[in-house]
């Protein structure tokens, strides 16, 4: 009886501490540097461990002294209260993680990684406790908002809501960064050439990247989507349009998780994993470094998904070809979603036919319609000796698993894993048949070795894990039901993957305090454009009209998304090639902006208009 009541006097002793750490520091006026070097006055040093330790005694005294008084009765109780609170002892932790810049990112994301386990072990305690005895007022306080969240409509009305608040949210500091200059021609305004071509008539040209030719950009991805996409960009043809269309479909993946996951888990559990979609840290760095099309395939993918589940075949059937027709690597992904249910007896038939389409498809695109191999480079560490290519890597993995798993553990590799599976609590990681939807990730990003943004959650190469971690993490949370506490595992995971969601949003995402985020190679800031950024658009709006519209322009980097209207476009920060006209800023970092300066000062070319730091110089004839 004793042990007893001393472990559950302990227990509250350390929960009350944890409430009060939590305040004190918080309410003291305590910085980063507390946290993160343990710099702090020795007096309010002194008075936090002075109130920890006080509310230490107090509880554990009360709770000792309540065991004492009735020793039939009370230690039960006890014993209940303390398994129920007992989260609370991982506030201090989680107060310091929202903390931002608490440390260096792979560190921030071990932290985090640690944390989610313990608090999810510690959360199937509490609701253990609480299915044995719910607390009345709490009930109470949770009636009206579980009442609608039981009600089909009002949770899919809500998500809908925050979904399109979250695009409206993304399009506009996507576009305010496009209007400040800070979107380039590498890949804005590459991608909105692709899209300018298609509804030119010359369908995938891309003169920005030297392939004058139709079908030119096969070199480079086959980006097919472009031409179903295509009516929504001719609204509007200018590359903020595909911003907009970017936040659009990647918030709308929310809603087919919702749906996928609420045939298989409660109504409230659902919609939890589909929020914490929409504040997956992951994705917004992605959103916010101009376009790519992995997003959108990740999110027809997702579409997809839904549809077998709920065996629509033939919206299946069309959000498959969405998907496979945005990128060439979508297919991977593809054909993994068809294994899967193939093996797993979900959808067998539709399997099998997922599966084999996708192989074909990536087969005649990467070795057949596309010739170039750059983009294996990027696991050329990989290659055998005196060997290159995808089969070369292809031979190592197999031939030398040893060494493949040698170039997959590094730091940064090991801080990428914790950033893309700690939000979800590595749910997708704990039934064996679910890793064959992580493959795709694993092949596209992991085993890379020469090219750090696959392994960057700044950048759109976390598409290819997003989609298939969230609808994995559904699958694994189903199968909680096999469990006698399958209940209390199933909310406590949903409960973790939420405030990991939040921490990880406050550290790298785009719902935070901190004024910038991390979108591709640089910070992108939280904020409007500049009046001198507005008139510098006008500016060179204004000064485009002076080219003639068969003439062949060569366009700085910072300048040329705002420019790929004109279908002649050319990269000025990889050479002048046989262009007419020349179009620079003064803006530092402007890629371009010196052989432009230097091409001007040869006599080759000559100033013919000058506005507000924008210079478009002609060639001179011979």
């Amino acid at each position: 009886m004793l042990a007893r009541a001393a472990r559950a006097s302990l227990a509250l002793g350390v929960i009350a501490a944890a409430v009060l750490h939590t305040v004190s520091s918080e309410l003291l006026p305590v910085t980063v540097a507390y946290v993160a070097d343990n710099m702090l006055d020795p007096s309010r040093r002194n008075l936090i461990l002075a109130s920890m330790l006080g509310a230490f005694a107090l509880a554990a005294f009360a709770a000792f002294f309540t065991i004492w008084r009735d020793p039939e009765k009370n230690p039960e109780g006890v014993e209940w209260l303390s398994r129920l609170l007992c989260p609370v002892i991982a506030l201090p932790i989680a107060c310091a993680l929202l903390r931002h810049d608490l440390a260096d990112d792979p560190t921030e994301a071990i932290m985090l990684a640690l944390f989610v386990v313990a608090l999810e072990r510690l959360m199937r305690v509490s609701l253990g406790a609480w299915a044995e005895h719910p607390v009345g007022f709490v009930r109470a306080a949770l009636k009206a908002p579980l009442k609608l969240m039981l009600r089909p409509k009002g949770a899919l009305i809500t998500l809908l809501l925050l979904a399109a608040g979250h695009a409206l949210y993304m399009s506009l500091f996507g576009v305010f960064a496009h209007q400040r200059f800070a979107t380039y021609g590498y890949d804005l305004g590459q991608y909105d050439q692709v899209f300018q071509s298609v509804l030119g008539g010359r369908p995938l040209r891309l003169p920005s990247l030297q392939w004058d030719e139709n079908w030119g950009g096969l070199n480079g991805h086959a980006d097919f989507g472009s031409f179903y996409m295509m009516p929504i960009y001719a609204i509007y043809p200018r590359a903020a349009t595909l911003i907009v269309m970017q936040a659009v479909m990647v918030a709308s993946a929310a809603v087919p998780l919702f749906l996928f996951a609420r045939n298989r888990l409660p109504q409230h559990l659902a919609f939890g994993l589909a929020l914490a979609w929409l504040l997956y840290a992951p994705l917004h760095g992605a959103q916010l470094y101009d376009i790519h099309m992995q997003p959108f395939g990740a999110a027809w993918a997702m579409w997809a998904i839904w549809a077998a589940d709920a065996r629509h075949w033939k919206r299946y059937w069309l959000f498959f070809t969405f998907a496979i027709l945005c990128r060439e690597d979508v297919s991977i992904g593809l054909t993994m979603l068809g294994a899967y249910m193939f093996l797993s007896s979900w959808r067998v038939r539709a399997g099998i036919a997922t599966a084999s389409i996708s192989v074909l498809y990536f087969l005649v695109l990467r070795f057949g319609l596309m010739h170039n191999q750059g983009f294996a480079d990027t696991f050329k560490l990989l290659y055998p000796p005196g060997e290159s290519g995808f089969a070369a890597v292809i031979k190592t993995m197999l031939s030398n698993p040893g060494y493949t798993l040698k170039t997959i553990v590094t730091w940064e590799k090991i801080r990428y894993v914790c950033q893309i599976f700690a939000p979800v609590v590595f749910l997708p990681l704990r039934r064996p048949l679910v890793w064959l939807l992580m493959v795709p990730g694993f092949i596209l990003t992991l085993i890379s070795t020469a090219y750090l943004p696959t392994i960057q959650i700044s950048f759109q190469y976390v598409s290819n894990w997003a989609t298939y971690a969230f609808a994995g993490g559904a699958i694994v949370l189903a199968a909680y039901s096999e469990y006698s506490d399958g209940q209390q595992r199933r909310g406590a995971a949903v409960f973790t993957v939420l405030v990991a969601s939040i921490i990880a949003c406050v550290q790298w995402g785009a719902y935070s305090p901190h004024p910038t985020i991390r979108g591709g190679f640089s910070d992108v800031p939280f904020q409007k454009p500049s009046a001198a950024d507005l008139q510098r658009e006008d500016d060179l709006q204004e000064i485009m009209k002076q080219v003639p519209e068969n003439a062949t322009l060569c366009a700085a980097d910072r300048i040329q998304s705002h420019t790929t209207w004109h279908l002649d476009n050319w990269s000025l920060r990889d050479g002048i090639f046989n262009c007419e006209y020349l179009i620079f800023t003064n803006m530092p970092g402007d890629l371009g902006n010196e052989r432009g300066v230097q091409a001007v000062g040869s006599g080759q070319f000559e100033v013919v208009a000058q506005k507000g730091g924008v210079t478009l110089a002609k060639k001179k004839k011979p």
